[in-house]
């Protein structure tokens, strides 16, 4: 395992073998990828997984790396990262809400009926919703475009897939019921939904997709899903396929999660939700750090926290962007 924090919960794992700090993908590019080229070199990787946005610095890296990257190329990650572009690109196979970039939106008498957000953002954490909003609040001055997006009402469903070359490999779909702000889910309630399942199948599919591709689904009251936005990186699914994670992605055998068991982050919920932390649903859901044989990372998770807490204070961050602003990237 290898990652540019220092406390990284997983780092503690039993199945960890060796543990490496590597530079900041974000600030030090080429130091990121030198070190890991030596690191594949030295202990003979054959299979590097991206957990989170430095996919998006491997993408465009990945013919230098003597390795198989769970990635595809860097045009077609922008395409699907970017929101703007996304909402022209996946619209001959989604119902996208209206889309439109700030700098062209007109329609400010009723701007609480759209939400407003960077082209390339993640966790919701600059998302405006439901708010009465004018043309000169935005200053995109330093470069960072924004996006009107029309709201839809109705359940969100996020939605986590694998693919190797077009060949769909895995694939979860989760409601997040409770969550960290705005956007990142800590709960996670497994949703059965065949139509859209048959519409990311489709899609990844046509594009042969390579690595982890998720989805913000919203499923209107008549039961139509507007895809709201795409991350081609691994998002919080991963925690309903579970400890069938490694042979989805070593493996040719097709994985779809069709459980009921509920999985939740309890260490979270327990500090954002103390009064619904009790509650016999979240008792019973199964917490995605908790190992009764691998018990370190539970254990030793504060350390993870004390180190968020340093990069969000000294560097005057919220609490999300404190945990990526290493790894965060706004573009080619």
């Amino acid at each position: 395992m290898a990652d540019s924090m220092c406390f990284t919960i997983a780092r503690w794992s039993n199945t960890v073998a060796k543990y490496y700090r590597l530079p900041s993908p974000r600030y030090k590019a080429a130091e990121y990828i030198h070190e890991l080229k030596r690191i594949i070199s030295n202990e003979n990787i054959t299979h590097l997984v991206p957990t989170c946005e430095e996919v998006f610095y491997l993408s465009a890296q990945k013919e230098k790396l003597n390795c198989i990257v769970w990635t595809s190329g860097s045009e077609l990650m922008n395409n699907l990262h970017n929101k703007y572009i996304f909402s022209r690109f996946g619209s001959c196979y989604f119902s996208i809400p209206e889309t439109k970039l700030v700098k062209d939106f007109s329609n400010w008498a009723d701007s609480e009926s759209f939400v407003f957000k960077p082209v390339y953002s993640r966790f919701a954490t600059q998302t405006i919703i439901g708010k009465k909003m004018f043309a000169n609040d935005f200053d995109e001055s330093s470069g960072e475009r924004w996006i009107a997006q029309k709201r839809v009402f109705g359940k969100e469903i996020c939605i986590y897939s694998i693919w190797e070359n077009g060949v769909l490999k895995a694939y979860a779909a989760y409601h997040p019921l409770y969550r960290a702000g705005k956007g990142s889910g800590i709960f996670f309630e497994p949703v059965a939904d065949a139509p859209t399942y048959e519409l990311v199948k489709e899609f990844g599919t046509s594009i042969k997709y390579n690595g982890q591709l998720c989805f913000d689904v919203i499923i209107d009251r008549d039961k139509k899903p507007y895809f709201i936005e795409c991350n081609p990186r691994a998002t919080s699914g991963v925690h309903l396929i579970n400890e069938a994670i490694a042979r989805c992605f070593l493996e040719n055998d097709l994985f779809i999660f069709k459980g009921a068991q509920e999985y939740s982050i309890k260490y979270a919920l327990a500090i954002l939700y103390p009064f619904s932390f009790f509650r016999k649903r979240v008792r019973a859901s199964k917490d995605v750090i908790f190992s009764r044989q691998d018990k370190l990372p539970f254990l030793l998770q504060i350390l993870s926290f004390f180190e968020i807490a340093y990069i969000k204070f000294s560097k005057r961050l919220s609490w999300l962007e404190a945990t990526t602003g290493d790894i965060e990237w706004n573009g080619l």
